[in-house]
């Protein structure tokens, strides 16, 4: 009878290291095999996989599911450290590429419009998770070729976008068309943030990569061509001014003088040879006496308007616009205020033109 009793004893015992032992497999099981460095290595070797893998106990303050962001996005980082060199390389290279010519501002000018993100968002990165004893890991990886393939394609994409926007561009300056131009060519921006990006991950990716296949020069050409287009569009909109003024019977011009400060502040220059002319603007104004009132006179101008477009001097638009005058000197003077205000009138009517 004991020894029925004891062989039941130890019958139970061998089932329950049995079963405590099945749990510790279990357990262990669960735990994903990339926590093993050798096995990182030889499961994800560098000649296939960029990996990143990090470690860090989880903070007081935060939650379990904030952790493992955390160490996920650390893991991504850690993937991504060399590969955001080599984009910022690449980036630092388009600027030093610039044909600044006899212009020492241009490259200044222009590299303030261009940047490179230090979030590098890398597609085709994997990222898993595991917490264990309050302590999260984050391994990150991400299949070599996979990201060449993306890469190469979204490359060709990026530069077709920026030829069709050159070529449109292009178009629109040679039709004098200067603020829709330069509106289109600063439109490339964007694309050449997601070449230089491109092109950075290719070369951190594959060491070999020729620059026949990323597209070096012909990018590096695209590019100077819209640093050159920033130069010429830089001048802004040239207009021929003709203008025909008198206060009286005497020549004047303050109308004309008013005008060009206020076209000036929209980025206007002018010229006095018709062919260089974006726009050409032609006025005639004369001054007419009106009455004598409360010892203060009052004079009118009143101004022929005519603005044409280069260079087909297509006529776009016509007026004739009056403007009143009070002074208590003399009907001089208040014509000489008229001048000075309808500069204010005829601006409203003509920059949306000159501005479209």
């Amino acid at each position: 009878m004991k020894i029925r009793i004891f062989n039941k004893k130890i019958k139970y015992a061998f089932l329950l290291i049995l079963f405590l032992s099945s749990l510790n497999i279990i357990k262990a099981q669960n735990e994903p095999a990339w926590l093993i460095q050798s096995w990182r290595t030889e499961q994800y070797p560098s000649s296939v996989y960029i990996t990143g893998f990090a470690q860090d106990g989880k903070n007081r303050k935060e939650t379990l599911s904030e952790a493992i962001e955390r160490l996920k996005d650390m893991a991504r980082t850690e993937l991504s450290e060399s590969i955001l060199a080599s984009v910022q390389s690449v980036n630092d290279y388009y600027k030093e590429s610039i044909l600044e010519g006899d212009s020492e501002s241009i490259n200044e000018s222009f590299q303030s419009k261009t940047k490179i993100s230090t979030d590098l968002e890398l597609n085709g990165i994997k990222v898993e998770s595991f917490e264990k004893d309050n302590i999260v890991y984050g391994f990150a990886f991400a299949n070599k070729f996979e990201i060449i393939g993306y890469y190469k394609a979204n490359l060709n994409m990026q530069v077709q976008q920026i030829e069709g926007l050159i070529s449109t561009a292009t178009e629109l300056e040679q039709k004098r068309e200067k603020v829709k131009a330069k509106t289109v060519f600063n439109k490339t921006l964007p694309f050449f943030d997601e070449i230089t990006k491109a092109q950075g991950i290719l070369s951190a990716v594959n060491k070999d990569i020729s620059e026949d296949d990323l597209k070096m020069q012909k990018t590096m050409k695209l590019y100077n061509e819209i640093v050159q287009a920033d130069a010429r569009l830089a001048q802004g909109i040239i207009v021929y001014f003709n203008s025909n003024e008198g206060i009286f019977g005497e020549k004047t011009t303050v109308l004309e003088n008013g005008l060009k400060a206020i076209l000036a502040e929209n980025d206007c220059s002018f010229t006095s040879i018709e062919e260089q002319a974006d726009w050409k603007l032609i006025i005639t104004a004369i001054s007419r006496e009106y009455n004598y009132s409360n010892d203060v006179y009052f004079s009118y101008v009143d101004a022929e308007v005519l603005l044409f477009k280069a260079p087909s001097d297509k006529h776009v638009y016509q007026n004739e616009i009056s403007q009143k005058g009070a002074h208590s000197k003399s009907y001089n003077a208040a014509a000489k205020k008229a001048y000075t205000e309808i500069s204010d009138s005829i601006s409203e009517k003509i920059l949306p033109w000159i501005n479209n």
